[in-house]
């Protein structure tokens, strides 16, 4: 029988917000297992773009950067925007943010997923703390008066004062550990497109919100970017078959004039979207970050910045703790007021943004209207939307 493997915190799921996590515990010099079943594959410069990739705000990367990891992602192709555009197809709305406003030198960076977890996978080969668990995946969970064991399907056990769940929207231990969580779906798809266009680095990214889902730019290094086409189920997936040339034509159609020409569709991708909120972030012994507590329409692209607050959170709660070990209930309390009315909140104004602008009726379009042209004639009000599309969070 192989030994029991005894350490402070079990943190399942490797992705972004999972070793983002096991990276910031292991800087408070915790004990931490990390466990994923597959590490994340290499990514050269020549290689493909990653389809999935996020804008990331000002905190998020100020986060990264003391966890060592900023600057290994800065170098591989990280795409600065200073501006953000947001326009309506059905009527004149129309609002550009400017880092400039607001006295920043950027409002974010367009990075690929994949990237940001190799940053931070490398950083954690750097601490003898730290242990990736990689090739299987957890089996059983038993909270224990002491402790907590997590049986793996390879026969491997650990034990921990703490369990974190960063395993995703469908998290086998939100579910094990018998947090309940409200979800729907939302009636569209996204369909991601990487594309090849023929302007230059851009340093904006744009939205026009049309009757049937939103339409994004994201700009990516050189005379690239990231197409988001939100549509129904069915067109998405119908679109999905077609072959580059034809899916070029259909988004040159589809999309505003603003995008100009694409050269080539290099890759393509498909989703559904799911809300999801756990009823609570923690039961004994388990904490919940990232997607498997909370997950929201991508229409902003703040879920990943949600989950690195999460994880700033975290930081601070512990740090806070002293000597306390990290199964202290205080600890998942404070964790939880720390991040759920930020994410509520968040997901709110996302479900707001979804419902009001896929209302083709004159006197909703009227009032989106109205709203943009306040926001615009309003400075104040215009610099705390720049400052929100930034990613500052409530309290910032």
């Amino acid at each position: 029988m192989a030994a029991v493997r005894q350490v402070d915190v079990i943190v399942v799921g490797g992705g972004m917000v999972g070793a983002a996590a096991a990276l910031a515990l292991a800087q408070q010099e915790l004990e931490v297992a990390l466990i994923e079943r597959e590490p994340p594959a290499s990514l050269g410069g020549d290689d493909p773009f990653d389809l999935r990739v996020s804008a990331l705000a000002p905190a998020s990367i100020a986060l990264l950067d003391r966890l060592g990891a900023w600057a290994a992602i800065r170098a591989e192709r990280a795409a600065l925007y200073r501006r953000m555009r947001v326009f309506d197809a059905a009527g004149p709305g129309d609002l550009t943010f400017d880092a400039v406003e607001v006295g920043r030198p950027y409002l974010g960076y367009i990075v690929e997923n994949r990237r940001v977890q190799l940053a931070l996978w490398s950083r954690l080969g750097a601490f003898d703390n730290v242990e990736c668990l990689t090739g299987s995946e957890p089996q059983r969970l038993e909270v224990r008066d002491r402790d907590v064991s997590l049986t793996l399907d390879d026969g491997r056990e650990l034990r921990a004062d703490l369990v974190i769940g960063a395993d995703g929207q469908r998290s086998w231990v939100r579910e094990t550990s018998g947090i309940g969580a409200s979800s729907r779906d939302y009636p569209v798809a996204a369909q991601i497109l990487s594309v090849e266009t023929g302007y230059p680095q851009q340093d904006i990214t744009w939205q026009r919100f049309t009757p049937d889902g939103p339409q994004a730019f994201l700009p990516l290094a050189g005379s690239r970017g990231s197409l988001v086409w939100y549509d129904t189920p069915e067109r998405v997936r119908a679109r999905h078959g077609l072959s580059p040339e034809a899916l070029r034509d259909a988004a040159m159609a589809a999309f505003p004039d603003e995008l100009g020409e694409i050269t080539r569709v290099a890759g393509q991708a498909w989703f559904p979207i799911r809300r999801l909120h756990a009823h609570r972030y923690w039961a004994d012994r388990v904490l919940l970050v990232g997607d498997a507590a909370h997950s929201i329409h991508p229409l902003a692209g703040q879920g990943a910045n949600l989950g690195f607050a999460d994880v700033e959170a975290l930081m601070a709660v512990v740090a806070s703790m002293g000597d306390r070990g990290m199964g202290d209930t205080r600890l998942a309390r404070a964790y939880e007021r720390r991040r759920r009315a930020d994410n509520q909140l968040v997901q709110s104004l996302m479900d707001g943004f979804d419902w009001g602008y896929r209302r083709r009726d004159p006197l909703t379009v009227a009032a989106r209207t109205a709203a943009t042209q306040l926001v615009a004639g309003v400075p104040p009000l215009r610099r705390w939307m720049t400052r929100m599309a930034g990613g500052q969070r409530l309290g910032g």
